[in-house]
């Protein structure tokens, strides 16, 4: 995972042309269910996003102007652009089928 560590790198990605829909992975080192989640059982699912994760110690304004009110917390840019999220997601079968709506979200 590529770390989000500013809201000014939350901007660029969210005006870039994206060649493939990002992902951002809202965490924190003391969240007990962000250590528990099994990213083994959604690693294909993972393969056609970029995916970021944004520790809301170390980057805690992206957050809060995403929306995200408990992690773990999941939120989508797709390649046109849209926000789609955030979702708050403890299970990795929930977010496989999360990611299957966003993505149609285009």
């Amino acid at each position: 995972m590529i770390p989000l560590r500013s809201q000014e790198e939350f901007e660029e990605l969210r005006s870039a042309k994206l060649e493939k829909p990002v992902l951002i992975n809202f965490t924190a080192s003391w969240c007990g269910p962000c250590k528990a989640f099994d990213w083994e059982s959604v690693k294909d699912s993972l393969k056609r996003y970029t995916v970021y994760k944004c520790d809301v110690d170390e980057n805690n304004y992206t957050p809060g102007f995403c929306g995200v009110r408990s992690i773990p917390a999941f939120l989508v840019i797709t390649e046109k652009n849209a926000i789609v999220g955030p979702k708050q997601i403890s299970d990795s079968g929930k977010l496989v089928e999360w990611l299957s709506v966003a993505s149609s979200s285009n």
